[in-house]
């Protein structure tokens, strides 16, 4: 007799938990992560991993149940990645999470992004949203800033594989980390180091306005995909950009150098294509 196995927690389902866990809706949480099929002693199931986070979330005293950072590539190259919610933290994503259709809700998720592949892997998932979470209170970033000060001298760190920065106090608190540890090195998600990818460009253009001093080990390189680079956006572009180039999703992203922002100065990591577009 054919054994019919209990369907898995989908992408939207997980997107589901995720909106739960992250408006503080413990019931909900509860009854969604209750009716995920399978044992919960079952080590390296979705169920298992669900289990954990939920027990975190009661209460959130006891030690979190996923390291905040991974330690990845190997002895000759090692670094270390941080993720959290793709969607959820990227306030200027675009065509890559909502495709060609409206920025609503319901189209949520329906764009290009590749980070919600990575959902297969049911830890994945609850890391990023145990991150996302850690992010959104002072204890939360305390914690992440002590775990950060714990990452070996003169490594790299691959900062927001998934993700990106959610907030304007977000993004100061990580530039604030990279200040206070000149020696770790920035990578952006090919693993080069000296940039990061964000689709956040406005916040870093406040922070700038602000008279932020950027730091030295953090580049800036502009995703593509973002809802800020469309030409019927080009005017809200230039507006806070202030003549920063930007690209369109299908050519190269700009390597905004330091000081690019009030410099007006920019260059492309490669030309492989017609120039990069100017808002």
């Amino acid at each position: 007799m054919k054994t019919i196995e209990a369907p898995k927690l989908s992408t939207p389902g997980k997107i589901d938990l995720a909106r739960l866990a992250l408006a503080g809706d413990l019931p909900g949480l509860s009854k969604a992560i209750d009716l995920i099929p399978g044992d919960p002693s079952k080590v390296n199931t979705t169920k298992y991993f669900a289990t954990r986070f939920l027990e975190w979330f009661l209460d959130r005293s006891g030690p979190v149940p996923f390291s905040v950072f991974m330690a990845q590539g190997n002895s000759k190259l090692p670094f270390y990645a941080f993720s959290s919610l793709p969607g959820f933290d990227c306030p200027g994503a675009g065509a890559c999470l909502y495709g060609d259709n409206e920025y609503t809700p319901d189209n949520f998720g329906k764009g290009w992004c590749y980070s919600f592949k990575g959902w297969r892997y049911p830890a994945a998932f609850f890391r990023q949203l145990q991150n996302s979470l850690l992010l959104r209170d002072q204890a939360g970033r305390a914690l992440i800033a002590s775990q950060f000060h714990e990452i070996p001298a003169g490594r790299t760190l691959r900062l927001y594989v998934d993700g990106d920065f959610a907030s304007l106090e977000i993004l100061r608190f990580w530039m604030d980390l990279c200040h206070a540890r000149p020696d770790i090195k920035i990578a952006g998600r090919d693993g080069v180091a000296g940039y990061g990818y964000s689709k956040s460009w406005k916040l870093f253009i406040e922070l700038d306005r602000a008279g932020y001093k950027w730091p030295a080990n953090y580049l800036l390189n502009v995703s593509s995909g973002s809802r800020y680079g469309t030409r019927k956006s080009a005017r809200y572009c230039n507006w806070i950009a202030r003549g920063v180039n930007l690209s369109r999703s299908r050519w190269p992203a700009n390597l905004l150098k330091r000081g690019a922002i009030k410099t007006r100065t920019s260059q492309c990591l490669k030309n492989t294509g017609p120039p990069c577009w100017k808002s």
